[in-house]
């Protein structure tokens, strides 16, 4: 009798209700910053260090035993992981707060820093020495394409220009994490990587706040519940839920709910807050998210016929892992 044969696998409306929810989750972030009033920087401190105070009782134990078992330049990895980590969610978060003076639109913001998937193929053929298939160059043009319409609508108003330009940074920043958790995570559980990575951005969003002045105190209550939310609700219950996910779905059937993200980030914050896209940005979105999936796809395509085995999946959306 087989491994598979002796677990209950979940059924079809367990496994579609798991990704709706992991869908609604992790797109509510978008929600929960914009009608936060704290400056990025503090935004994004708050919600990487509750993260990391509630996954400390669970992993601490595993991040102490990973850690040992790396070597000094391995350990470096770590930290720079978190450095990316804290990069971007400084340039997504302030291209999207409506305390920053560089606030674009939602669809704009989410969809740019989606693009991540597109520019980790891009940078493959020189990293990892592994070319990027056929395919997946055409969703990169797509993708770049995208981006482009997205900013072109946007040139008229230099403060979301700069926003958009943000978000692309964001989405260079994850690319960066995501190589970077693709050669960690073989050697660490899921739980020994994330913990030092969060904690390690959370010191150096820190450092940053501090640097350009943005308070880390006397916020209230209601600011610290909406980093709570960000907390729990994106980055634990929606890519645990993602990665729970993975162990009974095919890959690319979690990445299609993934990047969906963009769109459902818009529709949350439409209906709760009644801001709708800009037409250039819809557009533009609609050829990233195609791009996207073409990427996607000819990556499974590309992994179907590759001899070497894959590196263990780590989901990465627009709003960071």
């Amino acid at each position: 009798m087989s491994a598979h044969a002796t677990q209950r696998s979940p059924g079809g409306r367990a496994l579609f209700g798991a990704l709706t929810v992991a869908l609604l989750a992790v797109s509510s972030a978008a929600l929960w910053i914009r009608v936060s009033r704290a400056p990025a920087l503090t935004l994004s401190f708050w919600r990487l260090t509750y993260a990391t105070a509630l996954l400390l009782p669970f992993g601490a134990r595993p991040a102490l035993r990973g850690l040992r078992a790396l070597s000094a330049r391995e350990r470096g990895l770590v930290a720079l992981s978190g450095v990316a980590l804290a990069l971007h969610f400084a340039f997504w978060i302030a291209s999207l707060a409506p305390s920053s003076p560089y606030a674009t639109s939602v669809a704009a913001s989410a969809t740019l820093v989606a693009v991540h998937p597109a520019l980790v193929a891009a940078l493959s053929p020189w990293l990892s020495r592994r070319p990027a298939p056929r395919g997946a160059w055409v969703g990169i043009a797509f993708a770049l394409l995208g981006a482009g319409v997205i900013a072109a609508g946007d040139a008229r108003g230099a403060h979301r220009l700069a926003g958009d330009g943000l978000a692309f940074l964001g989405a260079v920043a994850g690319a960066a994490y995501f190589l970077l958790g693709a050669r960690l995570r073989p050697r660490l559980s899921l739980l020994a990587y994330v913990l030092p990575v969060y904690a390690t951005a959370a010191l150096v969003l820190g450092a940053l706040a501090a640097a350009f002045e943005q308070p880390l105190g006397g916020l209230g209550a209601r600011e610290h519940a909406l980093f709570l939310a960000l907390a729990v609700l994106p980055m634990l219950v929606g890519h645990t839920l993602l990665n729970w996910a993975l162990g009974h779905l095919p890959a690319w059937t979690v990445s299609a709910t993934i990047l969906a993200e963009p769109v459902a980030s818009s529709v949350l914050v439409f209906v709760a807050l009644g801001e709708a896209a800009p037409a250039a940005s819809a557009a533009g979105a609609a050829l990233v998210l195609t791009g996207l999936a073409a990427v996607t796809r000819a990556s499974r395509a590309g992994a179907a016929t590759s001899p070497r085995a894959a590196a263990p999946p780590l989901s990465l959306s627009g709003e960071g892992l």
